[in-house]
């Protein structure tokens, strides 16, 4: 029986004699490589993430609220706001032409378009003279006297060809009376005037939003009846 030498394996070793400095470090430098790849560690430096995000606000001025008693207010209940299916995204939306837009990625709304806009519609319609309380996402509380529907059409920016460009906001809505026999009280539309946005600051473009939707608010309020409030309305609700 023939006992056969173990195979060793191969080591691989830097020429010390037989190659120049040079080539030793290069060599070197190779192994480095290999051995860095082996590990799993990255040679590329990490880059910070350059997307912002943005929510629309309240504007700083809210209408200016009567003396309590002045006018009946109303229990409005908001029923979440409908979105076209390109504003879900939550990339902002620029249209530059009239069949194209686009969502701008590193710029995004911190939350979905639909519970932002009810919110600022909540907090500036509460505001209005003849409006006690706002609900949102109410679906037939008759405790409610009134519920408002509204459905987007538009909100984004709309850029022109030399780079500015303005704000382009529209809804639809309704309101109507809580009861057995609910009726329709009042349809609308509403469409913000172009107000001017520069066509790159988006921190710009969500003001001007939040001040378009404000308008929205008060076109709702003026909506509602406006009825005098006397003696012996004032305690009609809890």
């Amino acid at each position: 029986m023939q006992l056969t030498r173990p195979t060793k394996s191969p080591v691989f070793r830097i020429p010390e004699k037989s190659s120049t400095p040079a080539n030793r470090a290069f060599v070197l430098r190779l192994c480095m490589f290999a051995a860095c790849a082996l590990s799993g560690c990255s040679l590329l430096q990490p880059h910070a993430d350059p997307t912002r995000f943005y929510v629309l606000t309240v504007p700083s001025a809210p209408p200016e609220q009567a003396g309590e008693g002045e006018f009946k207010r109303w229990r409005v209940g908001l029923r979440p706001v409908e979105v076209p299916a390109y504003l879900r995204s939550r990339a902002m939306v620029v249209r530059t032409g009239i069949n194209e837009i686009h969502f701008a990625d590193f710029h995004r709304w911190a939350e979905p378009l639909d519970q932002g806009i009810g919110r600022v519609i909540k907090e500036t319609l509460s505001s209005a003279r003849n409006v006690e309380t706002v609900v949102l996402n109410s679906h037939g509380d008759d405790t409610l006297d009134y519920e408002v529907g509204i459905r987007l059409l538009a909100c984004e920016g709309l850029r022109g060809e030399k780079g500015g460009g303005t704000i382009r906001f529209a809804v639809t809505w309704e309101a109507r009376s809580v009861g057995k026999n609910s009726t329709v009280t009042k349809r609308g539309m509403f469409t913000a005037d172009q107000v001017a946005w520069d066509g790159k600051d988006y921190a710009q473009l969500a003001e001007r939003l939040s001040g378009a939707i404000a308008g929205v608010s008060k076109a709702i309020a003026t909506a509602l009846p406006m009825e005098a409030q006397t003696p012996a309305t004032k305690n009609d609700k809890p």
